[in-house]
């Protein structure tokens, strides 16, 4: 009998261990196969102080190769001016591009200058180092341009409640610059004037200083060949003199080899320029021991009504797996997303002297970028993810498949901060916390992601759904009327597109074809001299159209009342020509500054909201939060004031 016991008791210890080995062979096995699939990891950047960066994963890239696709990028538009032209804190202009870089971003305003973009992902995760630039936004004629980028509504009409709520520039791709091998960093160029503009950054060297190094050392290289006896010893010792004391902390010292060896070698290898490339390529083991990959997710149409795009399982995700790590921006007030309407202020030398100001009594509306950011109700933070289509992930109040949960320690820059108060760190112009998006079942391959945004924003979308009456039922943006290959054009006499903020125009080499003389048409008010649209229209209406769908349209000149007049729309419209049966093709749209949906004050806004349990009680700073916790101490559970305004905060906005 004991020996009988004895034996069952073995076989159920050889059963458990078959059980943990096979799970341990399971997850490793797992591992293995991540690592095989993943294309992009982010984990700690090469470059000291750069905080977390973007790693080529399990493949190499060829040039023209594309990396990542389906990144959004959101308008920021005349942040200084609905901020006063005070000084405030917005760690997003790090981060943010020229909006002058991407198609269409031409109408949104009468002034490109005066907005941003800021992209998600490669367009805000990769770093920089200049030498070793390996990634640049595909389908470019140069870096200060692209019209590779999708501008759509993903299919959702003006008619929905979510039109404006989402930005319709989406699929920024970006491809390799040169071959870059399995677990490189990458690099994307910022522009020598970021870091020649910026006095954090006099250090950093540009091509100028490394061409400088170069130089040094074979100066170095010839004057000490002329002195045969001076000792290897006595040459380090010089060298430490010549390529560091004399350029201490400069752009120069940077730019050249600590030791001497170093700096011989780098003549042979490539240049100075070329100094970090060992170091700025990591072991794949170490990438999926020190990071998270970034490519799990890519994006599609969403399933959820009137959420525009989303994000979808590239490959099978298990229970408690990182979906999509996602590094944070943080905003210490969401007040410097608040926009205002203007007034207008007359100096005293005359009408023709003016500006508009804004009205600091009459918040309108929030930016665009308030939707794509975590918040919390008791604090003025807002913290903006930038992982690699994480901003794509929607929302499901009652079947959610992911969470956000904080990020693993190796991933956070700052983890003292979570016990700090929001005045210590939240000016910091260096980014510092870290999210993952993490799996709350096993996800299948070409599932969507969705986590819940929280109660209050259940809430308020059903209230925003509920109270939506469409303000243009009649509106179509301008860059869909132009995809509408089927269109047939309103006539002046049954509609006028201008009304909603469309312009109509002819396209230049239809016009000329009808029989103008290219001297006069080069006279007319075009727009074939903007090297960012590069594309010749002129103003038009169409003012009949026959049944062979061919239309008359007139084209119009611009007659101006006075010279002060030169900067608005002008007052009057002349007809100069006339042309008589032109095809449909010769018809191009454009949305008329500040008139597409997410300009619209009834455009849906709100945060994202972390979960109590997660946000540290040392950043709630609001003072509606404050009056309360007071209360609650003093024994007395009464509500508070109906004033309860944050610090910088109205409680309208909550």
């Amino acid at each position: 009998q004991h020996a009988k016991m004895e034996q069952e008791k073995l076989l159920l210890i050889l059963l458990v261990l078959s059980f943990m080995y096979e799970g341990a062979f399971s997850a490793d096995d797992e591992s293995m196969k991540q690592q095989a699939e993943c294309g992009v990891y982010l984990a700690e950047s090469t470059i000291p102080g750069a905080g977390l960066g973007m790693y080529a994963g399990n493949r190499e890239y060829e040039y023209e190769d594309i990396i990542t696709e389906g990144d959004l990028m959101v308008p920021i538009f005349e942040l200084d001016w609905h901020n006063g032209h005070l000084v405030y804190d917005f760690l997003w202009d790090e981060y943010t591009w020229a909006a002058s870089m991407f198609w269409g971003t031409e109408e949104e305003l009468d002034d490109t200058e005066l907005m941003s973009v800021a992209s998600f992902g490669m367009g805000a995760a990769v770093n920089c180092m200049l030498p070793l630039v390996n990634v640049g936004d595909a389908g470019t004629e140069d870096d200060y341009y692209t019209d590779s980028i999708g501008l759509d509504n993903a299919g959702v009409s003006s008619q929905s409640p979510g039109i404006g709520a989402f930005t319709p520039y989406h699929g920024r791709p970006m491809e390799a610059r040169k071959e870059i091998p399995k677990g490189q960093e990458l690099y994307v160029s910022y522009g020598e004037e970021y870091f020649s503009s910026r006095d954090a950054y006099s250090f950093v060297p540009l091509e100028e200083h490394y061409k400088q190094a170069d130089e040094i050392i074979e100066n170095f290289q010839n004057f000490t060949a002329k002195l045969p006896d001076l000792s290897q010893s006595a040459r380090e010792d010089l060298w430490k003199v010549v390529g560091h004391e004399s350029f201490w902390n400069s752009r120069i010292y940077h730019a050249l080899p600590d030791t001497l060896e170093d700096a011989v070698r780098s003549l042979k290898t490539g240049g100075t320029a070329m100094k970090h490339y060992n170091t700025s390529i990591r072991s794949l083991d170490w990438l999926e021991e020190n990071g998270e990959c970034m490519d799990h997710i890519e994006a599609g149409v969403s399933t959820i009504p009137d959420a525009g795009r989303g994000a979808f399982a590239r490959r099978f995700i298990r229970k408690g797996q990182v979906v999509n790590p996602a590094p944070l921006i943080h905003l210490p007030s969401r007040n410097v997303l608040t926009m205002y309407d203007g007034e207008v202020v007359i100096s005293n030398e005359g009408d023709e002297n003016y500006m508009v100001m804004r009205d600091e009594t009459k918040p309108n509306h929030e930016q665009l970028l308030l939707n794509y950011c975590f918040g919390h109700r008791d604090s003025t933070l807002l913290l903006c993810p930038y992982g690699y289509l994480s901003s794509l992930i929607n929302h499901s109040h009652k079947e959610p498949n992911a969470k956000i949960a904080w990020s693993k320690k190796s991933m956070i820059g700052h983890p003292e901060w979570f016990n700090e108060p929001l005045k210590e760190w939240g000016w910091k112009k260096t980014a510092g916390l870290s999210l993952d998006f993490v799996a709350l079942r096993d996800i299948e391959e070409s599932e969507e992601i969705l986590i819940d945004y929280g109660e209050e924003w259940e809430e308020a979308w059903q209230n925003h759904v509920k109270n939506f009456k469409p303000p243009r039922k009649d509106y179509i943006p301008a860059f869909e009327l132009n995809r509408i290959a089927d269109l047939q054009v309103k006539t002046l006499s049954e509609y006028d597109y201008r009304s909603e903020g469309v312009l109509v125009f002819c396209r230049r080499h239809h016009v000329l074809h009808f029989g103008l003389d290219m001297l006069e048409a080069d006279d007319w008010e075009g727009y074939e001299e903007d090297p960012h649209f590069r594309l010749g229209i002129y103003p038009c209406r169409p003012v009949k159209r026959h049944n062979n769908d061919s239309y008359n349209v007139e084209i119009i000149a611009k007659e101006y009342a006075s010279v002060y007049d030169m900067d608005l729309w002008p007052h009057h419209d002349v007809v100069s020509h006339i042309l008589f049966n032109v095809p449909r093709d010769i018809f191009y749209f454009r949305d008329e500054p500040v008139h597409r949906d997410h300009h619209q004050t009834w455009s849906f806004r709100h945060d994202m909201r972390i979960p109590d349990e997660m946000f540290p009680e040392v950043w709630k700073n609001r003072a509606a939060y404050k009056l309360k916790k007071e209360e609650k101490e003093k024994g007395n559970d009464k509500p508070a004031s109906s004033d309860d305004s944050g610090d910088d905060q109205s409680s309208a906005e909550l």
